[in-house]
């Protein structure tokens, strides 16, 4: 998925100045990356948000437009606030189209194991995203992982996950852990 941005190009820098620009509906953002000296810029708020609502999500590749320069680039950090839904500043990081980049992708658990239904266990989500590799074009939006033939005592980990083709994962060896199924605490202390 794709947007288009227009973004200009911010002289003040600071957090006066980015308090200023958030009440006024805009978002302090900064381009980087390719070897480019870091770029400060601003960009209209509500439409940064609308061009994240997709199910690309912060995987989306915006095209900026800053004054006649443009720029291609993934929101690498979006620092949100704390309990409002406003973003407060994004990393913009500049990308070639031909070269592959990281990315987190969220994974959705689907089905219910069978060690939840036979067995009395619990699903215990550790990590619902994973880090991968691949061309900016080709980053999916989420994976699915059916988890219903899962027993208690069994998980998924990041090397278990079927891969679309050109994606692959950022560390190849990653056995972090991302879902188990594990017999409630109570259950254990009654026995």
């Amino acid at each position: 998925m794709e947007a288009n941005l227009k973004a200009d190009l911010r002289d003040n820098i600071g957090s006066a100045e980015s308090r200023r620009l958030r009440n006024a509906g805009s978002l302090p953002a900064v381009i980087y990356g390719m070897g480019m000296d870091p770029v400060s810029v601003v960009l209209n708020a509500r439409e940064f948000n609308n061009a994240l609502r997709n199910e690309a999500g912060a995987n989306t590749i915006l095209n900026l437009e800053v004054g006649k320069k443009k720029y291609t680039a993934l929101a690498r950090e979006i620092q949100k606030h704390p309990y409002k839904n406003q973003f407060l500043h994004v990393d913009l990081i500049q990308i070639d189209l031909t070269k592959t980049v990281e990315a987190d992708v969220q994974i959705n658990f689907i089905g219910t194991p069978i060690g939840v239904k036979e067995e009395g266990g619990v699903v215990q989500t550790v990590n619902n995203t994973i880090s991968i590799t691949a061309l900016p074009t080709n980053i999916p939006s989420s994976l699915d992982v059916d988890i219903s033939p899962l027993n208690v005592g069994d998980n998924v980990t990041a090397t278990d996950i079927q891969l679309p083709e050109g994606v692959v994962l950022a560390s190849e060896d990653d056995d972090s852990i991302l879902v188990t199924i594990t017999i409630p605490r109570a259950a254990i202390e009654e026995e």
